[in-house]
């Protein structure tokens, strides 16, 4: 799956936006940058707010070259401030944000045989309240804008999150996923890339990139209904894709191995209808191979093969514990 379709599947835009999707994906090949590109700003006017205090922010598109269809993805401290309304200044069809996990999304597009908006101008204004005093942290991420010919320019403004500092190997999957709401940050500005996943959490990215489903009837004794992954923990079950360590107890909030990870990701993609090789056991290109337990040799040798697995500087090192930031990369070469 392109990162196109998740875009397509994940906003929340209603059908006429759906379709301008469904048209980028087969007439362009790829979203790349060229010379003379649109650029985007915020007007963030104060960064410091105090409780109650009314800020609104301008989005403004500059160099603008038949603008017709926008989404741009803005961040911001949950903690500090809320989103209030958001209005378009131009005119067409525009989706009123939602703000999620501190961040929105703004979507736009003309309707019918409109020209697209040239030079200057601003496209829509964002209003939010003060919650508590502190920097609101307010900031574009990233543009995707479309020309009436079904062109499309990607521009992007810095990191999602601002920790990712030694970690450029898996910054591309973690933005990617963070903006179409698969994986989540630790903060509204953190991933804690290099802390472990647990079990629970996992499993969650791979029912929500897979899109699966299953009507649940029940759920492992450890995992209550309270639980935030209870849902995806107990459609996993269902599916036969998380089996616990025995037949009642998953031990959610474990720590999961590498080739635990890798093991229920092969159960998932089986489930989800993708190809994989029933016969593959190869791992000879890996230094590390015989410490691999014997239920998961197939299981990585068909990721292997299939180039989800790269290895760590030549070790599969699967007794080691799975970081966020493997996990997302996992995640992201499954869905491609």
């Amino acid at each position: 799956m392109s990162t196109e379709e998740i875009w397509m599947r994940k906003s929340k835009v209603p059908f006429i936006m759906y379709l301008i999707a469904v048209m980028l994906v087969a007439c362009v090949p790829g979203v790349a940058l060229a010379d003379g590109v649109p650029t985007f700003t915020l007007s963030t006017g104060a960064e410091t707010v105090v409780p109650k205090q009314e800020l609104e922010i301008s989005f403004t598109g500059s160099n603008l070259k038949e603008l017709y269809a926008y989404e741009a993805l803005i961040s911001y401290d949950p903690d500090v401030v809320e989103l209030e309304k958001a209005d378009s200044k131009i005119e067409g069809f525009f989706v009123p944000p939602k703000a999620n996990d501190g961040k929105i999304t703004l979507a736009f597009t003309k309707v019918g045989q409109k020209a697209g908006e040239q030079g200057s101008k601003v496209l829509s204004t964002i209003s939010f309240k003060g919650k508590k005093q502190g920097e609101s942290n307010i900031k574009l991420i990233s543009v995707k804008a479309l020309k009436p010919d079904l062109t499309a320019t990607l521009v992007r403004y810095g990191s999602t999150f601002a920790d990712l500092e030694g970690y450029e190997w898996a910054r591309n999957e973690i933005e990617e996923l963070a903006s179409a709401g698969i994986i989540k940050g630790t903060s509204a500005i953190t991933f804690s890339p290099g802390d472990n996943i647990s079990r629970a959490d996992f499993i969650s990215l791979l029912v929500r990139a897979l899109h699966l489903h299953a009507d649940i009837d029940d759920n492992f004794d450890d995992v209550t209904q309270s639980d935030y992954y209870y849902q995806e923990v107990g459609i996993a079950k269902k599916l036969g894709i998380a089996q616990g360590m025995d037949l009642y107890q998953f031990e959610p909030r474990v720590s999961i191995s590498r080739q635990d990870m890798m093991v229920v990701a092969a159960r998932a993609m089986k489930v989800a209808g993708r190809q994989l090789d029933d016969a593959a056991t190869d791992l000879s290109g890996f230094q590390d191979p015989g410490e691999v337990a014997a239920y998961a040799v197939t299981p990585l040798a068909q990721l292997v093969k299939k180039g989800i697995i790269q290895g760590d500087y030549g070790r599969i090192k699967p007794n080691d514990t799975a970081t966020r930031a493997e996990a997302a990369v996992i995640i992201y070469r499954i869905i491609q």
